[in-house]
């Protein structure tokens, strides 16, 4: 499998740890099911490169993506892919809500059936789980564009996502941010679960019950964004498991 011209020995320290941060993400996209083909894009700002931030290309499997293989982006949309496909329409939603969010290092986006089925719900995220009360104080919505389509997309997005972390992308996917690898993982993982949820009880009922807006209180704190980062507990033991399954993320 050739790779771009981008390895580890041409490297910063803090790059080589995003590099991996973002492999991991993307491995972990593949463990809990939340990949499209080669569709959806997760990024991560360069600590140290304020110019350029990183990326996958569209003709990788989510399975083959590695520390070294993904591609240094430029946010005027340079690159060094060489020959190989750059999504276009990843570089304007991740340069975009990079650019807006200076506090946010790390943007996952996915196209998974129940985020995609919630999107498309009048009502989106109810609150019917503990899972859904992670995100629900910290949500936003933004309506049908095709990214490559309109003028500005990027900057929409930004502005709609505003300081939340979390976003219901209306038919078309589920959006979530973090400041570490660990933050975007949970905030998505929380969003998704929500989701799943959600069309679980309502292909049940049409009349679920709702958690109260007391009860709901301490969940809203538990995912309150200024409570964080998140998942700092759990991210150690992630990458245990990845490194059980698949360490070939970190080459």
């Amino acid at each position: 499998m050739s790779q771009p011209d981008t390895a580890n020995s041409n490297c910063s320290d803090a790059e080589w740890q995003a590099r991996l941060d973002l492999a991991a993400l993307y491995r972990l996209a593949v463990h809990y099911g939340w990949t499209d083909v080669t569709s959806t894009h997760i990024s991560a700002r360069i600590p140290d490169d304020p110019n350029h931030y990183l990326l996958n290309t569209y003709d990788y499997m989510f399975d083959e993506i590695t520390a070294s293989n993904l591609v240094r982006m430029r946010f005027d949309g340079n690159h060094d892919a060489g020959s190989h496909v750059v999504n276009e329409a990843g570089h304007i939603i991740h340069s975009g809500i990079l650019t807006a969010r200076p506090e946010i290092n790390f943007v996952m986006h996915s196209h998974t059936r129940a985020g995609i089925a919630v999107s498309a719900m009048p009502d989106g995220l109810r609150p019917l789980s503990q899972h859904s009360g992670f995100v629900l104080g910290t949500i936003s919505s933004h309506p049908y564009q095709d990214s490559t389509a309109v003028a500005d997309e990027g900057a929409a997005l930004a502005a709609d996502l505003a300081s939340n972390y979390t976003m219901l992308l209306e038919n078309h996917g589920l959006l979530a941010v973090g400041r570490s690898a660990a933050e975007v993982f949970m905030y998505h993982y929380y969003l998704e679960m929500a989701c799943k949820i959600q069309v679980d009880i309502l292909s049940c009922t049409i009349t679920p019950i709702e958690i109260t807006d007391e009860a709901m209180a301490p969940l809203l704190d538990w995912g309150n964004p200024a409570n964080g980062p998140q998942g700092e507990h759990q991210w150690p033991a992630l990458m245990r498991m990845l490194d059980r399954k698949y360490p070939d993320y970190r080459m």
